[in-house]
């Protein structure tokens, strides 16, 4: 059963054993894998863009306005918070496929940032905002407004990411 974090807890710990706590899920680790089991989804860069496209899509979904929760993503964003809500469902899918993300939480934002290996470097996208800590490159997923490419940032979250790094 999922609790929501204590307030006194850091965020971005609470954010990160969240999606830690939901990647171990053996429904949702289950549920990321039919999703990229489909015939075009043939690598990891694939895989990494199919699950950014399906939660940016499903967390852009427009909420009941009688307010009930339909299911147990409205429940996950009513735990989360509707701005770090959409960083902790894809990183817990992400990390239910061994892929290597953890939520970045600053301020007012939060994202997932997930390794790239350096021979998928040169596949990126050019507005892909690539970052590297302690030899291992990362892009950065924000999926919380419709529409946004794989690995842009807006420009409050790539400051913010830079003060970080510095």
């Amino acid at each position: 059963m999922l609790v929501p974090p204590r307030p006194s807890e850091a965020p971005r710990r609470a954010l990160h054993e969240l999606a830690l706590s939901l990647a171990r899920q053996p429904d949702v680790a289950a549920f990321a894998r039919a999703l990229v089991r489909v015939p075009t989804v043939r690598d990891r860069l694939a895989r990494i863009a199919a699950l950014f496209t399906f939660v940016n899509t499903l967390v852009n979904v427009p909420a009941p306005r009688d307010g009930q929760m339909r299911d147990g993503v409205d429940l996950l964003l009513r735990l989360a918070g509707e701005e770090e809500g959409p960083a902790v469902i894809l990183c817990a899918l992400l990390q239910a496929l061994g892929e290597r993300a953890s939520v970045v939480y600053a301020p007012g934002i939060a994202f997932v940032r997930v390794e790239v290996k350096v021979q998928d470097l040169s596949r990126l996208p050019p507005h892909a905002g690539l970052f590297s800590s302690r030899g291992r490159y990362y892009i950065p997923l924000d999926a919380r407004q419709v529409r946004t490419p794989l690995g842009f940032l807006p420009r409050l979250a790539r400051g913010s990411l830079a003060g970080r790094r510095a």
